[in-house]
This record gives structure tokens, C-alpha cells and sequence, in this order.
């Protein structure tokens, strides 16, 4: 048996997916060809897969459920990009959410905790409801770790996707991580001693 782990007394097993012109996907274990099932989606053929792979080892499903990994299923190389720049989009957008939520927390909590003002008058400033904002309060927990940079993590995440999802990518949707990726150095403007003295007026 090749590339394969020991895992309770069982075998990791690698199954592989391959699109019929009869509309069904076939799959088959890369370890044990003879273990092979098809569905008409992904998920039926893997659930078929286990089954047939449970029989083979005379194991329950759900013991051997765990012990294959399903392959991406070979694509056209256009599909292929598609997906990875949508991947590659939410990555960047998880990336800015997590940089939007703790800097709008800590703006909310300085406003009301150290600028001393209401929730509502924090809550003109930012731009946010007044109910948000007393979350964003109560979320806040200045004890708590936080990250150090979190614009430089988000840049840095945001180079990651770029590379791992988008090589050679067109210059158009290669323009739009490069828009976002500006964007992010805005932020870190704002965050800086200049920035803040600037945008404080």
C-alpha cells in the first residue's frame, strides 16, 4: 500500500475523482483501485466510496469514514482559476473582516471608555449603530492579547492567497488584490502616529 499512515489499526486512503460523460462522478481509492463506487454528485460518491470501502475492510462506515481523503476533482484549467480566485477572494475578505472588527473595537472602547463619550456619539463617528457599538464595548477586554499588527497580518495573509492561489493570474483580477492590498496600506497609514495625527485634524 502506498502513501498511507497507520491511524486505529486502519489505513489513511486517498480516493480520487473522475467526471463521466454519463453525468456521474466516478471515484476510486488510489491504494485499492478495486474499491471504487459513482454518484451523481461529490457527495454521493463519496458516501457510496466509504461504503464500499467499509465492506471491503468489514468495518463500520462511520469508523472509516474519517480514514479517506477525497482528492479536488480534476477541472478544465479555467474552472481550475475560477476557483481559486473565489477561494482566494474569501480569504481576503476574512482577512479584512478580522482587521475591521479589532480596530473598530478598539476605536469604540477608546471613544467611550477614554473620550468619555455616549454610545450614540460614539456610534456618529464610526458610523455604526449605537446598539453595535455597545457590543463592540462590551466585546472589548483590554487584558486580552491582541494581535500586534493586525493590518500587517492581514497584508501578509493577503500575500499568501496571492501566491498560493493566484499564479500567474490576469492583470484584471490580479489588479483587484492589488486594490485591496492598497487598501490594507491605508489602514496601516490610519494606524500610524502620522496618520492618526492627520486624520484627528
Amino acid at each position: 500500500m502506498t502513501d498511507a499512515t497507520v491511524e486505529t489499526g486502519l489505513a489513511r486512503y486517498h480516493a480520487t475523482f473522475q467526471f463521466d460523460r454519463s453525468g456521474h462522478w466516478l471515484v476510486e481509492l488510489d491504494e485499492i483501485p478495486q474499491v471504487h463506487s459513482f454518484g451523481r454528485t461529490l457527495g454521493k460518491a463519496r458516501e457510496y466510496l466509504v461504503d464500499a470501502l467499509a465492506l471491503w475492510l468489514d468495518q463500520p462506515a462511520d469508523k472509516v469514514a474519517g480514514l479517506v481523503e477525497f482528492r479536488t476533482p480534476t477541472l478544465p484549467a479555467d474552472i481550475r482559476y475560477s476557483v481559486a480566485l473565489a477561494r482566494a477572494a474569501r480569504e481576503l475578505a476574512e482577512a479584512e473582516t478580522r482587521v475591521a472588527v479589532e480596530l473598530n473595537q478598539k476605536a469604540a472602547a477608546e471613544l467611550v471608555n477614554e473620550a468619555r463619550l455616549s454610545m450614540r456619539d460614539a456610534a456618529d463617528l464610526l458610523g455604526l449603530s449605537h446598539q453595535r457599538v455597545q457590543q463592540l464595548v462590551a466585546a472589548h477586554d483590554p487584558s486580552r492579547p491582541r494581535t500586534a499588527d493586525p493590518v500587517g497580518e492581514a497584508a501578509e495573509g493577503i500575500a499568501k492567497a496571492m501566491r498560493q492561489y493566484l499564479p500567474g493570474g490576469s492583470k484584471q483580477d490580479l489588479g483587484v488584490v492589488f486594490g485591496i492590498v492598497a487598501a490594507a496600506g491605508v489602514l496601516a497609514w490610519a494606524q500610524s502616529s502620522e496618520g492618526s495625527r492627520a486624520l484627528r485634524g
